[in-house]
């Protein structure tokens, strides 16, 4: 569980203060990772409509539904996945947010094997889904937990647990056959229903966060 730190929490404006853009940027990017969609779309738009209201969101939690509602009914497929691409893929080390460290393993050491595996699935995601990045709710498990997950969702047969050190982490190969008849347009409906999966997910963390700061 994510444990309110005072930097975070004492820099969020309440929500009645939320009526400029870099107030309402600061929070959402704290929310949703930063991306040129959340900066250029989703900001703009949020505050489009808490300006039109006469108060406040009642909650956070408001406040999120009021930025998917925000996606859901103007964005295009395409900025919706440019959205989802602000959040680091499962297994990155470095360059990640706070929350984004604490959320992906804490302090705990992750397996060389383990971010190998990861690292591979996410480039062979990234082939078979152009234009997304795999995004999920990890919910306190621990790295190892996603692998199974993420070879569910390309099909491919699922690695034994614990993984053996000497384990084979780069198959299939990017450029086999095997990975290349997987690929999904991005007009498909597997593609959009991929896209939709990892939005919601990105809700979930969104609002995980906020009850993690205190901040439902």
């Amino acid at each position: 569980m994510l444990h309110p730190d005072p930097a975070e929490t004492d820099s969020i404006l309440a929500l009645s203060d939320l009526n400029s853009a870099s107030a309402l940027e600061s929070l959402l990017v704290l929310l949703f990772e930063p991306s040129p969609a959340l900066t250029n779309l989703l900001v703009p738009s949020v505050l489009l409509r808490l300006t039109a209201r006469s108060d406040p969101p009642a909650s956070y939690n408001e406040l999120v539904d009021i930025c998917e509602g925000v996606v859901k009914e103007q964005w295009t497929w395409d900025e919706k996945a440019e959205f989802v691409g602000g959040h680091p893929m499962i297994g990155e080390v470095k360059g990640l947010s706070k929350l984004s460290g604490k959320e992906q393993g804490g302090v705990v050491p992750t397996r060389k094997v383990v971010l190998d595996r990861l690292a591979h699935l996410n480039q062979l995601y990234c082939k078979i889904y152009p234009g997304l990045r795999y995004i999920t709710f990890v919910n306190g498990r621990p790295r190892s937990a996603i692998i199974p997950e993420m070879e569910s969702v390309l099909s491919l047969p699922v690695s034994p647990e614990p993984l053996p050190d000497d384990y084979l982490t780069d198959q299939p190969a990017l450029d086999s056959e095997e990975v290349k008849s997987k690929i999904k347009s991005t007009e498909s409906e597997e593609w959009k229903s991929e896209c939709e999966r990892a939005l919601g997910d990105v809700w979930l963390i969104g609002r995980a966060r906020l009850k993690g700061l205190d901040l439902q």
